[in-house]
């Protein structure tokens, strides 16, 4: 059997999971994927080394992939690099914001070399933007699109990771249309996904509580909603690295999962005593322990506004997001500047209000030309097309009510 994307090869440098699902899909249908990671491996991979044989699950994400290891921050690695770059179509990345242009290997290095290279970048909140330069996870992007306020659970953890796994999903998607660019025209370009641009973008709660404004729709919905959502969804609250914090004026995300982040967290609460006990000396034992060190991170956000928060975690590179309600997000100056608050015109309505496209093109990047149609509002622009049919015969098969 002939796949798909056979012939299309893919160079993967992603780690966790949005950059690996976005690959993963590639590989399912065709595509060589050559997973590059250091040569200790990539974070992902590192996470599970304290349980043996945990590693077996990487396989839920990195199937279908082939694997090499390199240390490009190394000069005759980043040489070797630079030499593979040019017999791959497409490169996956999802490393912490801007790490490769950094190191001078960005788009705008690759692509010299490189006209026709597809340069897929996944990050928390996309190349462009006030927040651009933030570190985040999944967490973090769920909470400050909506997403958890939106399921009525602000003080808990999803445990489904949608912004990761969908974000990949769009990844590849954009991949798959920019391949379509570049055998039309030759061109290569950057693709910008945010994780935090999909999870609006799929905040039904955001998106619709802003059509349903503008349509003075609010108060009557909210009576026949009442608590559907709210009281559906049930949970447990998280491991204290992996959370949802109460502060003094509302909840915020934070997310300390590496060995590093765990240490600088630790001196930020006033207990750098924590980093060196054994007991949380890896992400297992922190696992094993979470109850007896929750307390000192409650105790300390407690003490503080979400914005005085955020404020010194991002000053010092720890992954964090403000809880958002709707209101909230529909707000967000990060969004706004990335263009995912906008609206359309309806030959009806006027005005509609609609979430922006989350994926970024550099050469290709979509456009909303019109609103959902209205039914069979096309019918005999298409009809005609495609089929040839006339005014006559679409009001015959008005009539026989196939139309």
């Amino acid at each position: 059997m002939t796949l798909p994307l056979e012939g299309i090869k893919v160079l993967d440098l992603s780690q966790f999971l949005s950059g690996p699902r976005c690959t993963q899909l590639l590989a399912d249908f065709g595509a060589e994927v050559v997973k590059l990671e250091p040569p200790i491996g990539e974070a992902m991979r590192l996470l599970m080394l304290p349980v043996k044989g945990l590693d077996r699950s990487l396989s839920n994400w990195n199937r279908n992939k082939k694997g090499i290891t390199l240390d490009i921050r190394h000069p005759k690695g980043k040489e070797i690099f630079l030499k593979l770059v040019p017999h791959f179509d497409v490169l996956v990345e999802n490393l912490a914001p801007k790490t490769l242009d950094k190191l001078g290997l960005g788009y705008d290095q690759l692509s010299k070399i490189h006209p026709g290279l597809i340069y897929c970048s996944i990050s928390g909140f996309g190349r462009e933007g006030p927040n651009s330069e933030r570190v985040a996870f999944d967490l973090i992007a769920q909470a400050t699109a909506g997403i958890l306020s939106a399921m009525g659970i602000p003080d808990r953890v999803h445990p489904v990771f949608f912004a990761d796994l969908v974000s990949g999903a769009y990844g590849a998607f954009a991949i798959l249309t920019a391949l379509f660019h570049r055998q039309r025209t030759g061109e290569g370009q950057l693709i910008d996904v945010s994780m935090q641009d999909v999870m609006y973008f799929h905040n039904f709660l955001a998106i619709d509580k802003r059509s349903v404004e503008d349509g003075k729709l609010k108060e009557p919905l909210e009576k026949a909603m009442g608590g559907t959502f709210t009281d559906f969804f049930q949970g447990k609250k998280g491991a204290p690295f992996w959370n949802i914090y109460q502060a003094r004026d509302g909840y915020i995300a934070i997310v300390f999962l590496t060995d590093a982040q765990w240490k600088r967290i630790c001196g930020i609460i006033g207990h750098p005593e924590l980093a060196e006990d054994p007991r949380f000396a890896n992400v297992i034992l922190r696992v094993k322990h979470r109850e007896e060190y929750r307390h000192y991170f409650q105790e300390w956000v407690a003490k503080y506004t979400v914005e005085e928060i955020e404020k010194i975690l991002v000053e010092n590179r720890i992954p964090c997001g403000i809880v958002a309600d709707a209101e909230q997000v529909n707000k967000d100056p990060h969004l706004i500047a990335r263009g995912m608050i906008t609206w359309c015109q309806d030959p009806v309505y006027g005005k509609v209000a609609v979430p922006g496209i989350p994926i970024k093109l550099s050469h290709s990047p979509g456009e909303i030309k019109r609103s959902a149609p209205h039914l069979g509002e096309h019918n005999q622009e298409i009809f005609q097309k495609y089929l040839g049919l006339n005014e006559k015969d679409l009001e015959e098969l008005k009539k026989e009510k196939i139309i």
